[in-house]
């Protein structure tokens, strides 16, 4: 269930997420994806199996969606162009909260939401795999 109450301003554990989403989108947005040091990198998962890992596509999916190339963040990685576009609007919701913002959303986190949540990591590894 989603609610919106009324808080105070944002905690440290808001504060630090809202910073760490910041600052993968600021990465996507600075450092290219086919040069060093991106370039370096490979996938160990998807070199030892020909398997792509859960989290495959994801650092193109930030790279597409700060460059506002959406459907190509979604076809990257359909679950990493939506955690991107969480990323984006928590660190926008938090700096509200930082500036008077006195609402905050409520997510109760059931077992449906677990369930959901895992059946769409799999979709999204399904779907990376099926593309590769």
């Amino acid at each position: 269930m989603i609610a919106l109450r009324r808080a105070g301003p944002p905690s440290v554990h808001a504060l630090g997420l809202a910073a760490c989403g910041a600052a993968l989108l600021g990465a996507a947005a600075a450092l290219p994806i086919d040069a060093p040091p991106l370039s370096w990198f490979a996938c160990p998962f998807r070199a030892f199996t020909g398997l792509p890992c859960l989290t495959c596509g994801c650092t193109h999916a930030f790279h597409f969606f700060v460059r506002l190339r959406f459907a190509d963040a979604a076809f990257a990685s359909p679950l990493g162009a939506l955690l991107a576009l969480l990323c984006f609007f928590h660190a926008a919701w938090t700096l509200l909260r930082l500036c008077g913002l006195r609402w905050a959303l409520q997510i109760e986190v059931t077992r449906g939401a677990r369930r959901a949540a895992a059946l769409a990591l799999f979709a999204n590894w399904l779907f990376l795999a099926v593309r590769a």
